[in-house]
């Protein structure tokens, strides 16, 4: 299947790479299959894609990374719903910002992780309530 997107032109992607998000992503509710678009000699970072829409693509980055503190729990209920059976199977991304499109005030918002299961291609963000994070934790510490 080729895929138009408005930043990388058209993309090649086989049945096994589209991701299904049944209630969409907030705010794009409309948009329910994604594909991830890997930064090439950038593995911290990749895009989830939308497929309907080119203009849609959320920047992603592996929190453990930057926050080798960070702690999701997922519910029992969201096991379930994305049908994870074995913890390999999780991938648990978060969101980023560019402010201004400058790179160095990147944030990334851990309150709301995207989870995604490999194995059974779903993925939801998850909005984690009672958490000491936050939606714009720097990715990058102020040298000055």
């Amino acid at each position: 299947m080729k895929v138009p997107t408005s930043r990388f032109g058209v993309i090649e992607i086989g049945p096994a790479d589209v991701l299904n998000f049944p209630e969409g992503v907030p705010a794009f509710e409309q948009l329910r299959e994604f594909f991830l678009h890997p930064i090439p000699d950038n593995p911290a970072f990749i895009w989830l894609q939308a497929i309907a829409d080119p203009d849609v693509a959320f920047l992603l980055v592996d929190p453990f990374l930057f926050f080798p503190g960070y702690e999701v729990e997922i519910p029992e209920g969201l096991q379930q719903e994305l049908k994870i059976k074995e913890a390999a199977d999780v991938l648990v991304l978060a969101v980023v910002t560019v402010p201004d499109g400058d790179v160095q005030r990147m944030t990334a918002n851990l309150v709301a992780p995207v989870i995604i299961n490999r194995a059974a291609r779903l993925g939801r963000q998850y909005v984690m309530e009672g958490t000491k994070y936050t939606t714009r934790h720097p990715l990058f510490r102020d040298k000055g």
